[in-house]
């Protein structure tokens, strides 16, 4: 697992959890990224973008780092 921040632009990966405060995990929950969502990410400079349910989000650098995410394909842990 990785966070948002960290993923390459192409990657399709599904939020793994969501970590800070409670106003940012409100304000990610409040734009649908929850755990268990697929994103697409389109780009990750100077912002992070990514694609939900076709709905694109730009995301800034410090929120995108509390979000983190595993490959679309990996294998759930239990």
């Amino acid at each position: 697992m990785r966070y948002l921040v960290a993923c390459r632009a192409r990657d399709r990966v599904v939020v793994g959890g969501v970590e800070g405060g409670s106003s940012r995990i409100n304000k990610l929950a409040s734009i649908g990224i929850l755990p268990g969502v697929e994103l697409r990410v389109q780009q990750t400079r100077p912002v992070v973008v990514v694609e939900l349910d076709g709905t694109v989000l730009a995301l800034d650098r410090e929120l995108a780092g509390c979000v983190r995410a595993m490959d679309a394909d990996e294998p759930q842990a239990k």
